[in-house]
């Protein structure tokens, strides 16, 4: 599933990220006052699926890793060789049900 979104995300493929995510699907994101960053979340389906395409249309992203956080596997964007946001997705039934984006620099200079 992981694989699926990053590919999607990466792409910024509209039609296959609004597939992979549930209809009420909800998008929250902390950037700690020092990151562009949601201040309110997103809900539905299409309103995040416009969001990440938008997102990944506008900032430069060298690479999508993955990465362990909490026992789970997550995904981590990189540019210029550090990390600029870690991505956990909550999935039910195959479907993303809630994506959390941490883009605070200041919870990110571990990794």
């Amino acid at each position: 599933m992981l694989t699926a979104f990053r590919a999607a995300a990466e792409g910024g493929d509209f039609e296959r990220l609004l597939k992979l995510l549930h209809p009420e699907a909800v998008y929250v994101a902390d950037g700690g006052g020092k990151a562009v960053a949601s201040r309110r979340p997103v809900v539905g389906a299409e309103r995040v699926a416009h969001l990440l395409a938008r997102i990944m249309s506008h900032y430069r992203v060298d690479r999508i890793g993955f990465v362990e956080i909490g026992g789970e596997l997550a995904l981590a964007a990189h540019r210029d060789g550090r990390v600029i946001w870690v991505d956990t997705l909550e999935i039910t039934n195959g479907q993303v049900t809630t994506f959390r984006r941490v883009a605070n620099p200041e919870k990110l200079g571990h990794m």
